[in-house]
């Protein structure tokens, strides 16, 4: 049992300090033991981390909200909605450090000169500050990130289409049809799941395809992924395509639940 909420089992100079990291360390605990029972009770949970009933409940109620387990009578379960995505708003400042961890990881792989997509997303969001590449082109699909590219003094092109209220993603025939029309020398991916079983995986059917042909048009292909995302499955199955690498931190590469993915995936990053 790892009790969380007892003061004397946590540092807070380890958890780096704040009621915003504790909270993030046992919702991840949650989402850790629900991984390996599927279901647990409410008092499984209080036991499992030493805190109180009202302070789980509220913990399982924001982990609903953020699709990522659902509550059922008695406890919680991990199985998802596959369709449901969380709004970009949420997903920008959940877990912060590991996605700018990521992102600088990926960022010092861009060389000068270079045309790159940047898929929409959160992750794919933060690497905008870290490009320290000169004279780069970069095509993108999040509405989010023209603003962040221009701000940088970076040529952005943006593909047009159907924009999804909920990621801020262009998708649609259109997209895919402008897309088409580029060579891309990287493409940095976001994800919501990846699985040792089923892959890469997202919500939504029209944003897989936008991933898939992007990472098709392009000489090295990334996709970035916090702790978070492993052992989640989604909807729609995005292919594992020769030569695609995954940029973690080094939270998730410490971590036994990822274990299992090392003969699956070829990772980078996430090194002390």
């Amino acid at each position: 049992m790892i009790e969380i909420c007892k003061r004397s089992h946590y540092n807070i100079s380890e958890l780096g300090g704040g009621i915003a990291v504790i909270s993030e360390k046992r919702q991840n605990l949650i989402l850790q033991e629900l991984t390996q029972k599927d279901f647990l009770t409410l008092q499984d949970l209080v036991d499992r981390t030493g805190c109180s009933a009202s302070t789980i409940r509220r913990d399982l109620s924001k982990l609903q909200n953020m699709g990522k387990l659902q509550r059922v009578h008695g406890g919680a379960t991990i199985h998802q909605n596959r369709v449901k995505e969380p709004k970009l708003s949420e997903k920008r400042t959940q877990n912060l450090r590991e996605k700018q961890e990521i992102a600088k990881r990926a960022a010092c792989d861009i060389q000068d000169h270079e045309c790159i997509f940047l898929d929409a997303g959160s992750s794919t969001f933060e690497l905008i500050q870290y490009i320290e590449a000169k004279d780069i082109t970069v095509v993108t699909n999040g509405m989010t990130h023209v603003e962040e590219l221009l701000k940088h003094g970076i040529k952005t092109l943006m593909v047009g289409g159907q924009v999804k209220p909920t990621t801020m993603a262009t998708v649609g025939a259109n997209a895919l049809e402008t897309l088409r029309r580029y060579c891309f020398d990287r493409a940095f991916i976001g994800m919501n799941g990846i699985d040792v079983k089923y892959g890469l995986t997202t919500p939504d059917e029209q944003e897989a395809l936008i991933k898939e042909t992007a990472m098709k048009l392009s000489n090295h292909k990334y996709v970035l992924v916090d702790q978070s995302k492993f052992n989640q499955i989604y909807f729609a199955r995005v292919p594992i395509l020769d030569g695609l690498s995954i940029i973690t931190s080094q939270k998730a590469m410490q971590s036994k639940m990822t274990e299992a993915y090392m003969n699956e995936f070829n990772f980078i990053g996430g090194k002390s």
